[in-house]
């Protein structure tokens, strides 16, 4: 099992930050996690054809995409706070 310092470190270089308790509860479900994904692991595939689609019939039922309700972009830029160059801007996110 990862100690929860590594889970600490990992949160850190993501730029957040856990408690010990928050930590732990993270170590825990990645220990489940492992061992969910070793019982899949272990499962023999060799006879198994690969599925390149996961429908066996043609999905001809989907319906087609039609363009409806439209409206143009002096519209829908009507009521934004600000924009620019035909576009809304919003506040920076990111550092």
């Amino acid at each position: 099992m990862k100690d929860i310092a590594y889970f600490k470190k990992l949160a850190h270089q993501l730029m957040f930050d856990l408690s010990d308790d928050e930590a732990k509860d993270i170590a825990l479900e990645f220990e489940t996690l492992q061992k969910q994904l070793s019982i899949l692991e272990a499962i023999d595939t060799t006879n198994v054809e690969e599925m390149i689609y996961p429908f066996e019939m043609p999905t001809t039922f989907l319906r087609e995409d039609v363009v409806e309700n439209v409206c143009s972009q002096e519209d829908a830029l009507k009521n934004a706070k600000a924009q620019k160059e035909g576009h809304f801007v919003v506040p920076k996110v990111v550092k």
